[in-house]
Protein backbone atom coordinates (compact mmCIF):
# COMPACT_ATOMS: atom_id res chain seq x y z
CA UNK A 1 0.00 0.00 0.00
CA UNK A 2 1.49 3.58 -1.49
CA UNK A 3 -0.30 6.64 0.14
CA UNK A 4 0.67 10.05 -1.17
CA UNK A 5 0.70 13.40 1.28
CA UNK A 6 -1.38 16.19 -0.43
CA UNK A 7 0.19 19.00 0.86
CA UNK A 8 -2.78 21.56 0.99
CA UNK A 9 -1.43 23.61 3.88
CA UNK A 10 1.50 25.57 5.48
CA UNK A 11 3.97 22.68 6.12
CA UNK A 12 5.89 25.29 8.04
CA UNK A 13 3.34 25.54 10.76
CA UNK A 14 4.37 23.90 14.15
CA UNK A 15 0.85 23.87 15.43
CA UNK A 16 -2.57 22.14 14.53
CA UNK A 17 -2.27 20.69 10.88
CA UNK A 18 0.92 21.48 10.32
CA UNK A 19 2.44 19.64 12.90
CA UNK A 20 0.29 16.52 12.47
CA UNK A 21 0.83 16.76 8.27
CA UNK A 22 4.49 17.09 8.65
CA UNK A 23 4.97 14.46 11.89
CA UNK A 24 2.99 11.91 10.49
CA UNK A 25 4.93 12.19 7.08
CA UNK A 26 8.38 11.71 8.95
CA UNK A 27 6.47 8.49 10.77
CA UNK A 28 5.82 7.12 7.52
CA UNK A 29 9.31 7.93 6.51
CA UNK A 30 10.80 6.44 9.60
CA UNK A 31 9.02 3.01 8.94
CA UNK A 32 10.15 2.36 5.40
CA UNK A 33 6.32 2.64 3.93
CA UNK A 34 6.61 4.15 0.31
CA UNK A 35 5.19 7.49 0.14
CA UNK A 36 4.74 10.13 -2.17
CA UNK A 37 4.50 14.25 -1.13
CA UNK A 38 2.08 16.05 -3.54
CA UNK A 39 2.96 19.97 -3.65
CA UNK A 40 1.89 23.05 -5.85
CA UNK A 41 4.97 24.56 -8.28
CA UNK A 42 4.88 27.65 -6.01
CA UNK A 43 6.17 25.62 -3.29
CA UNK A 44 9.42 24.40 -5.06
CA UNK A 45 11.67 27.55 -3.19
CA UNK A 46 10.10 26.37 0.26
CA UNK A 47 12.74 24.24 2.48
CA UNK A 48 11.82 20.32 1.83
CA UNK A 49 8.73 18.80 4.31
CA UNK A 50 11.42 16.72 6.10
CA UNK A 51 14.83 15.64 6.14
CA UNK A 52 15.13 13.10 2.90
CA UNK A 53 11.52 14.00 1.64
CA UNK A 54 12.75 15.79 -1.82
CA UNK A 55 13.17 12.70 -3.75
CA UNK A 56 9.68 11.43 -2.51
CA UNK A 57 8.39 14.83 -3.91
CA UNK A 58 6.56 15.80 -6.77
CA UNK A 59 4.91 19.17 -7.82
CA UNK A 60 1.57 19.78 -9.20
CA UNK A 61 1.79 21.33 -12.94
CA UNK A 62 0.26 24.14 -14.07
CA UNK A 63 -2.55 25.10 -14.31
CA UNK A 64 -3.51 23.54 -10.62
CA UNK A 65 -7.04 24.14 -10.83
CA UNK A 66 -7.47 22.05 -14.37
CA UNK A 67 -5.00 19.08 -13.32
CA UNK A 68 -6.55 18.95 -10.42
CA UNK A 69 -9.33 16.74 -12.03
CA UNK A 70 -6.73 14.79 -14.22
CA UNK A 71 -3.31 14.64 -12.87
CA UNK A 72 -3.75 13.06 -9.44
CA UNK A 73 -5.59 10.16 -10.98
CA UNK A 74 -2.78 9.93 -13.50
CA UNK A 75 -0.02 10.16 -11.20
CA UNK A 76 -1.76 7.84 -9.00
CA UNK A 77 -1.81 4.95 -11.66
CA UNK A 78 1.62 5.54 -12.83
CA UNK A 79 3.13 5.59 -9.47
CA UNK A 80 0.77 2.94 -7.69
CA UNK A 81 -0.75 4.51 -4.98
CA UNK A 82 -3.48 3.61 -3.04
CA UNK A 83 -4.60 6.59 -0.96
CA UNK A 84 -4.22 9.82 -1.19
CA UNK A 85 -3.57 11.78 2.52
CA UNK A 86 -5.38 15.31 3.29
CA UNK A 87 -4.42 16.54 7.13
CA UNK A 88 -6.47 19.95 5.92
CA UNK A 89 -9.95 18.33 4.75
CA UNK A 90 -9.25 19.96 1.65
CA UNK A 91 -10.12 17.02 -0.83
CA UNK A 92 -9.41 16.08 -4.60
CA UNK A 93 -12.10 15.00 -7.14
CA UNK A 94 -13.03 11.97 -6.98
CA UNK A 95 -10.93 9.65 -8.58
CA UNK A 96 -11.13 5.43 -9.43
CA UNK A 97 -7.73 5.04 -9.40
CA UNK A 98 -7.23 6.43 -6.01
CA UNK A 99 -9.15 6.23 -2.36
CA UNK A 100 -8.86 9.51 -0.04
CA UNK A 101 -8.52 9.45 3.37
CA UNK A 102 -8.98 12.80 5.78
CA UNK A 103 -7.96 14.14 9.17
CA UNK A 104 -10.92 15.89 10.98
CA UNK A 105 -8.74 17.81 13.91
CA UNK A 106 -12.29 18.57 15.53
CA UNK A 107 -15.56 19.98 15.08
CA UNK A 108 -15.80 23.18 16.26
CA UNK A 109 -17.19 24.84 13.43
CA UNK A 110 -20.48 23.29 14.02
CA UNK A 111 -20.43 23.27 18.43
CA UNK A 112 -18.94 26.67 18.18
CA UNK A 113 -19.04 28.14 15.06
CA UNK A 114 -19.90 31.69 16.56
CA UNK A 115 -16.36 31.58 17.98
CA UNK A 116 -14.83 31.95 14.73
CA UNK A 117 -15.20 34.46 11.95
CA UNK A 118 -18.21 34.00 10.01
CA UNK A 119 -16.57 33.39 6.85
CA UNK A 120 -13.83 31.04 8.35
CA UNK A 121 -16.85 29.16 9.94
CA UNK A 122 -18.30 28.68 6.64
CA UNK A 123 -14.88 27.36 5.42
CA UNK A 124 -14.72 24.66 7.31
CA UNK A 125 -18.22 23.80 7.39
CA UNK A 126 -18.16 23.47 3.77
CA UNK A 127 -15.05 21.30 3.85
CA UNK A 128 -16.10 18.99 6.81
CA UNK A 129 -19.74 18.36 4.88
CA UNK A 130 -17.37 17.54 2.06
CA UNK A 131 -15.38 14.91 3.64
CA UNK A 132 -18.82 13.62 5.36
CA UNK A 133 -19.93 13.11 1.71
CA UNK A 134 -16.75 11.99 -0.10
CA UNK A 135 -14.02 10.79 1.98
CA UNK A 136 -13.23 7.58 1.82
CA UNK A 137 -12.16 7.59 5.34
CA UNK A 138 -12.27 9.57 8.32
CA UNK A 139 -10.05 9.71 10.69
CA UNK A 140 -10.03 12.20 13.64
CA UNK A 141 -7.35 12.87 16.36
CA UNK A 142 -9.44 11.97 19.88
CA UNK A 143 -12.35 9.79 20.64
CA UNK A 144 -13.91 13.32 21.68
CA UNK A 145 -13.46 14.52 17.99
CA UNK A 146 -15.43 11.32 17.21
CA UNK A 147 -18.27 11.25 19.30
CA UNK A 148 -18.57 15.27 18.13
CA UNK A 149 -17.99 13.77 14.55
CA UNK A 150 -20.87 11.21 14.73
CA UNK A 151 -23.34 12.83 17.16
CA UNK A 152 -23.81 15.06 13.67
CA UNK A 153 -22.87 12.55 11.17
CA UNK A 154 -23.89 9.44 12.25
CA UNK A 155 -23.98 7.92 8.63
CA UNK A 156 -20.34 7.40 8.87
CA UNK A 157 -19.77 5.51 11.79
CA UNK A 158 -18.11 2.70 9.40
CA UNK A 159 -15.51 5.29 8.09
CA UNK A 160 -14.24 7.06 11.02
CA UNK A 161 -11.09 5.98 12.97
CA UNK A 162 -9.23 7.33 15.78
CA UNK A 163 -5.29 7.79 15.39
CA UNK A 164 -4.21 9.93 18.13
CA UNK A 165 -1.81 12.43 17.37
CA UNK A 166 1.74 12.06 19.00
CA UNK A 167 3.41 14.00 21.40
CA UNK A 168 6.70 12.95 21.46
CA UNK A 169 8.11 15.74 19.48
CA UNK A 170 8.19 17.10 22.70
CA UNK A 171 9.89 14.54 24.76
CA UNK A 172 13.51 16.33 25.45
CA UNK A 173 13.93 18.37 28.38
CA UNK A 174 14.26 22.12 27.75
CA UNK A 175 16.12 24.72 30.36
CA UNK A 176 14.04 26.46 32.51
CA UNK A 177 15.69 30.15 33.51
CA UNK A 178 14.91 30.17 37.39
CA UNK A 179 11.71 29.75 39.07
CA UNK A 180 9.76 31.82 36.38
CA UNK A 181 8.58 35.24 35.98
CA UNK A 182 5.14 34.96 34.28
CA UNK A 183 2.12 32.70 33.60
CA UNK A 184 1.75 32.30 29.79
CA UNK A 185 -1.19 31.39 27.55
CA UNK A 186 0.15 30.42 24.04
CA UNK A 187 -2.69 30.44 21.50
CA UNK A 188 -4.17 32.58 19.16
CA UNK A 189 -6.33 35.44 20.90
CA UNK A 190 -9.74 34.66 19.74
CA UNK A 191 -13.33 33.17 22.01
CA UNK A 192 -12.81 29.45 21.73
CA UNK A 193 -9.20 29.83 23.96
CA UNK A 194 -11.67 31.39 26.32
CA UNK A 195 -9.30 34.40 27.34
CA UNK A 196 -12.11 35.91 28.35
CA UNK A 197 -12.45 33.24 31.15
CA UNK A 198 -8.65 33.78 31.69
CA UNK A 199 -8.51 37.25 31.80
CA UNK A 200 -11.36 37.67 34.85
CA UNK A 201 -9.91 34.33 37.07
CA UNK A 202 -6.04 36.49 36.55
CA UNK A 203 -8.53 39.16 37.80
CA UNK A 204 -10.20 37.31 40.30
CA UNK A 205 -6.93 35.98 41.73
CA UNK A 206 -5.11 38.90 41.30
CA UNK A 207 -7.45 40.39 44.04
CA UNK A 208 -6.98 38.36 46.48
CA UNK A 209 -2.67 37.93 46.20
CA UNK A 210 0.09 39.50 44.84
CA UNK A 211 0.78 37.30 41.28
CA UNK A 212 2.95 36.92 38.76
CA UNK A 213 2.46 39.32 35.32
CA UNK A 214 -0.01 37.08 32.53
CA UNK A 215 2.22 36.94 28.92
CA UNK A 216 -0.56 35.78 25.88
CA UNK A 217 1.33 34.89 22.81
CA UNK A 218 -0.28 34.57 20.10
CA UNK A 219 -1.23 36.48 17.01
CA UNK A 220 -4.63 38.36 17.18
CA UNK A 221 -7.85 36.79 16.20
CA UNK A 222 -11.40 36.69 16.30
CA UNK A 223 -12.90 39.55 18.72
CA UNK A 224 -9.30 40.05 19.74
CA UNK A 225 -9.37 43.90 20.57
CA UNK A 226 -12.50 42.94 22.79
CA UNK A 227 -10.25 41.64 25.12
CA UNK A 228 -7.55 43.53 25.27
CA UNK A 229 -10.31 45.83 26.06
CA UNK A 230 -11.54 43.64 28.96
CA UNK A 231 -8.23 44.16 30.65
CA UNK A 232 -8.49 47.65 30.54
CA UNK A 233 -11.92 47.34 32.19
CA UNK A 234 -10.70 44.80 34.81
CA UNK A 235 -7.31 47.00 35.83
CA UNK A 236 -5.06 44.66 34.87
CA UNK A 237 -3.78 45.90 31.79
CA UNK A 238 -0.70 46.63 33.32
CA UNK A 239 0.07 43.11 34.39
CA UNK A 240 -1.37 41.73 31.12
CA UNK A 241 0.98 41.35 28.03
CA UNK A 242 -0.43 40.47 24.22
CA UNK A 243 2.59 39.89 22.18
CA UNK A 244 1.10 39.19 19.41
CA UNK A 245 2.54 36.50 16.77
CA UNK A 246 5.64 35.66 17.94
CA UNK A 247 8.63 33.70 16.35
CA UNK A 248 9.62 30.35 17.67
CA UNK A 249 12.91 31.57 19.06
CA UNK A 250 10.60 34.30 21.03
CA UNK A 251 8.09 31.41 22.40
CA UNK A 252 11.01 29.19 23.62
CA UNK A 253 12.34 32.14 25.71
CA UNK A 254 8.58 32.80 27.16
CA UNK A 255 8.21 28.72 27.91
CA UNK A 256 11.73 29.41 29.55
CA UNK A 257 10.75 32.05 31.87
CA UNK A 258 7.39 30.97 33.05
CA UNK A 259 6.15 30.04 35.76
CA UNK A 260 2.74 27.89 34.33
CA UNK A 261 1.21 27.31 31.35
CA UNK A 262 -2.77 28.08 31.36
CA UNK A 263 -5.15 26.85 28.66
CA UNK A 264 -8.46 26.96 29.78
CA UNK A 265 -9.70 26.38 26.15
CA UNK A 266 -13.69 25.78 25.50
CA UNK A 267 -12.76 23.16 22.88
CA UNK A 268 -10.22 21.19 21.79
CA UNK A 269 -9.87 18.65 18.88
CA UNK A 270 -6.22 17.70 20.55
CA UNK A 271 -4.53 20.23 22.42
CA UNK A 272 -0.48 20.40 21.26
CA UNK A 273 0.24 23.23 24.00
CA UNK A 274 -0.50 21.51 26.71
CA UNK A 275 1.98 18.93 26.17
CA UNK A 276 4.47 21.08 24.73
CA UNK A 277 4.93 22.65 28.26
CA UNK A 278 5.40 19.49 29.66
CA UNK A 279 9.30 19.62 28.04
CA UNK A 280 9.56 22.45 30.28
CA UNK A 281 8.99 20.77 33.48
CA UNK A 282 5.62 23.44 34.19
CA UNK A 283 2.47 22.99 35.85
CA UNK A 284 -0.10 23.33 33.86
CA UNK A 285 -3.72 24.47 34.26
CA UNK A 286 -6.10 23.07 31.41
CA UNK A 287 -9.62 22.55 30.81
CA UNK A 288 -11.62 19.30 31.68
CA UNK A 289 -13.45 19.30 28.47
CA UNK A 290 -13.04 17.60 25.23
CA UNK A 291 -9.93 16.10 24.18
CA UNK A 292 -8.07 17.98 26.82
CA UNK A 293 -10.42 16.17 29.53
CA UNK A 294 -9.57 12.93 27.33
CA UNK A 295 -5.71 12.95 27.74
CA UNK A 296 -4.45 15.43 30.03
CA UNK A 297 -6.83 14.82 33.15
CA UNK A 298 -4.13 13.40 35.37
CA UNK A 299 -1.10 15.39 33.82
CA UNK A 300 -2.52 18.80 35.39
CA UNK A 301 -5.21 21.17 36.79
CA UNK A 302 -8.12 20.52 35.45
CA UNK A 303 -10.84 23.77 35.46
CA UNK A 304 -14.52 24.04 34.39
CA UNK A 305 -13.74 26.65 31.37
CA UNK A 306 -16.70 28.25 32.23
CA UNK A 307 -16.18 29.33 35.50
CA UNK A 308 -13.16 32.29 36.14
CA UNK A 309 -13.55 31.30 39.84
CA UNK A 310 -12.53 27.69 38.93
CA UNK A 311 -9.99 28.73 36.32
CA UNK A 312 -8.36 31.06 38.84
CA UNK A 313 -8.45 28.17 41.79
CA UNK A 314 -6.55 25.94 38.96
CA UNK A 315 -4.06 28.30 38.62
CA UNK A 316 -3.39 28.89 42.51
CA UNK A 317 -2.96 25.15 42.59
CA UNK A 318 -0.88 25.29 40.23
CA UNK A 319 1.55 28.26 41.68
CA UNK A 320 1.35 26.48 45.36
CA UNK A 321 1.77 22.88 44.89
CA UNK A 322 3.64 22.71 41.03
CA UNK A 323 3.57 19.64 39.12
CA UNK A 324 2.81 16.63 41.17
CA UNK A 325 4.57 13.42 41.64
CA UNK A 326 1.72 11.40 40.69
CA UNK A 327 1.15 13.96 37.25
CA UNK A 328 4.97 13.54 36.27
CA UNK A 329 4.24 9.79 36.24
CA UNK A 330 1.05 10.27 34.30
CA UNK A 331 2.90 12.48 31.67
CA UNK A 332 6.12 10.02 31.61
CA UNK A 333 3.55 7.41 30.05
CA UNK A 334 1.76 9.44 28.18
CA UNK A 335 4.77 10.68 26.12
CA UNK A 336 5.42 6.63 25.53
CA UNK A 337 1.79 5.73 24.43
CA UNK A 338 1.23 8.73 22.50
CA UNK A 339 4.07 8.77 19.70
CA UNK A 340 3.88 9.38 15.57
CA UNK A 341 4.73 6.18 14.86
CA UNK A 342 1.88 5.09 16.63
CA UNK A 343 -0.30 7.43 14.78
CA UNK A 344 1.09 6.16 11.69
CA UNK A 345 -0.08 2.44 12.17
CA UNK A 346 -3.12 3.66 13.44
CA UNK A 347 -3.68 5.23 9.89
CA UNK A 348 -2.36 2.30 8.34
CA UNK A 349 -4.53 -0.23 9.94
CA UNK A 350 -7.54 2.11 9.55
CA UNK A 351 -6.67 2.19 5.41
CA UNK A 352 -5.79 -1.75 5.30
CA UNK A 353 -9.54 -2.46 6.98
CA UNK A 354 -10.72 -0.62 3.48
CA UNK A 355 -8.83 -4.16 1.31
CA UNK A 356 -5.67 -2.65 0.62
Amino acid sequence: MKIAFNIDYDARMNTGIGRYGVELIKAYMRSGTPIEIWMSQFKKKLPPVANGSLDKTVFYPWPRRITDYLWPSIRASRAEISWVHSANCSMLPASSTFRQVCMIHDMGPFLYGHMKTKKDTQLWVKRIRRVVRNADCIVTNSNSTKDDLLGLFPQVEDRVFVTPLGIDHFSSEESRKGPGRHLLNVGTVEPRKNIDGLLRAYSILGARKEIPPLVIAGKDGFRAGEYKELAIKLNIDQKVRFTGYISDEELVKLYSEAMCLIHPAHYEGFGFTVPEAFTWGLPVVASDTSALGEFFAETAWMVNPDDPESIAYGIELALDSGVTDRQKQKRHELIKKLTWQNCAEKTKEALRSFGN
